[in-house]
């Protein structure tokens, strides 16, 4: 039987219910594909991937990275480092990287891994838990407000403004009025934790310090005396920080959990060996992606693979078909956890690699360490668990597992 014409979009049903099949075809009909409705081009292979994510030069950041910026175009580009080029991302980033640094993350280890414990103490004597929601979002907002020196009391609040920003609803496209309403809480937030420290003569040497006493010039990067940062313009970046560390960290620990459970000889073999659990996380950063794509435009017209991108037009990163791609990852479409891939994009590459990718992987080591600890023997229960559906984030919206009571 003859194959269907091939059809991509980011928000057809089939790449919210499984995007695997329609991203082999890409990689194989038309790995630099047009899509008509969007005026835009997707990329599938990681090799395209991978040169988009290295070249500023060719592709900038500036007007946008995601589809309400520019397809949908229902989000106006605000301050934030994704959303930078070189040399400006580069000197903005550089005013915080220390502070996500594995040498200075260390010290949360005690932090992160008293939020897992508390959390499994509160399920401890029911036998069963939801990865995501009882636990993963809770460890991720926690980490955040630790990382960022917020209020501890505040992190339920926050987590709940970052799910907003994510939620979508069935039949409509992209983000909602409940996730524009979560970024403009966010903001305010952001806005009144810098009132509040101005007020109070309050300068302190973390993130949020560290961009109120920068002085650059907000066309180059480049230090120039006098020239502070706008309090909007900081509260965007924070923003930034918090959404990043709050929405992704959940759906791969929950993910890696789901993988351990249909593989139980890997899963024997993780316990007690916290080097080879980091091993079963990475694979499946790259096996079950959570991240569908990011966005660019052509700075100039270029070709890719003959295919001649006009300055202007959107160029979208499709992450999770690159991690599947078989002429980098041999056997792509099996979880392996003995894979150690060399090069992946499961956390970025090039010019914006995540900036909190040293605390993610703490984060995971120390609940990976403690939900093994307390129940090897877990079992997944699938048919209660719920995924996304969306067109930027993929993964377990909910996944309940079940463990003898301890």
């Amino acid at each position: 039987m003859p194959l269907a014409p091939l059809h991509y979009s980011p928000f057809d049903d089939a790449i919210f219910e499984d995007p695997y099949p329609i991203y082999t075809r890409l990689r194989a009909e038309s790995p630099v594909h047009y899509v008509s409705e969007f005026d835009c081009w997707a990329l599938s292979t990681f090799e395209d991937v991978w040169d988009a994510c290295q070249s500023p030069d060719l592709y900038t950041a500036e007007q946008g990275t995601t589809a309400g910026h520019l397809l949908q175009k229902v989000l106006e580009v605000f301050p934030a480092l994704d959303m930078m080029d070189p040399p400006r991302h580069t000197a903005h980033r550089a005013l915080v990287s220390q502070r996500f640094g594995p040498g200075f993350v260390r010290q949360f280890e005690d932090d992160f891994r008293k939020i897992v414990r508390d959390r499994l103490d509160t399920v401890r004597d029911v036998g069963r838990f939801d990865v995501i929601k009882d636990l993963g979002s809770h460890l991720s907002a926690g980490a955040v407000c630790r990382i960022l020196d917020f209020p501890a009391s505040d992190t339920e609040m926050l987590r709940g403004w970052v799910d907003a920003v994510f939620h979508r609803e069935p039949g409509e496209l992209g983000i909602t009025q409940a996730g524009l309403d979560g970024f403009a809480n966010l903001d305010a937030y952001c806005l009144d934790l810098i009132k509040t420290r101005r007020a109070h003569g309050d300068v302190r040497d973390d993130v949020l310090g560290r961009y109120l006493a920068a002085e650059l010039d907000d066309a180059t990067g480049s230090p120039r005396a006098g020239a502070f940062m706008s309090d909007d313009k900081v509260a965007s970046l924070m923003k930034e920080l918090i959404v990043a560390g709050t929405e992704t960290l959940p759906k791969m620990l929950g993910a890696t959990l789901h993988r351990l459970w249909e593989h139980p000889i890997a899963r024997r073999g993780v316990l007690g060996d916290s080097a080879r659990m980091l091993d079963a996380f990475m694979e499946t950063i790259r096996f079950d992606m959570p991240t569908q794509f990011m966005a660019r435009v052509a700075r100039c017209d270029t070709n890719i693979r003959e295919q001649k991108i006009r300055a202007g037009q959107p160029i979208l990163l499709l992450y999770t078909s690159a991690s599947r791609d078989e002429a980098e990852f041999p056997d792509a479409d099996r979880w392996n956890i003995d894979r150690k891939a060399p090069r992946t994009v499961g956390f970025g590459h090039g010019t914006h690699a995540c900036l909190g990718r040293h605390v993610a992987r703490l984060e995971a080591r120390v609940a990976l360490e403690e939900i093994l600890g307390a129940m090897p023997e877990y079992e997944v229960d699938l048919e209660a668990s719920t995924r996304l559906y969306t067109e930027y984030v993929q993964g377990f919206a909910s996944l309940p597992i079940d463990f003898e009571p301890y």
